[in-house]
């Protein structure tokens, strides 16, 4: 969530003081657009965390779509969402995953 406040932040006010309107706009627009799809993303997974903490099932399947996702932010991401993945997809894993909640 930090890092879409800081693309919003970084992005919006490098556009504004650019002076030129066209990368003003088209600056402004980029910038608000990445910073809704990373917050998305990260909210996502804030949740998805806490069902995974619970040992909640749908909480697993979202947070490797996280981990997906992730993969592209190269190189943190690519090295998290990887052994997320591996994590996840593990035996051990799902074992626990598939038992029965109370």
């Amino acid at each position: 969530m930090l890092f879409a406040a800081g693309v919003l932040f970084g992005g919006v006010f490098g556009s504004l003081f650019s002076l030129n309107p066209v990368v003003m706009v088209v600056g402004t627009i980029a910038s608000i657009t990445m910073a809704i799809v990373i917050g998305a993303i990260s909210l996502f997974g804030l949740i998805a965390g806490f069902a995974l903490l619970n040992h909640k099932q749908w909480g697993r399947y979202v947070i490797i779509v996280v981990s997906a996702l992730q993969l592209f932010e190269f190189p943190l991401g690519t090295a998290f969402g990887a052994y997320s993945l591996w994590v996840l997809f593990h035996a051990d894993t799902k074992r626990i995953f598939e038992l029965e909640q109370p």
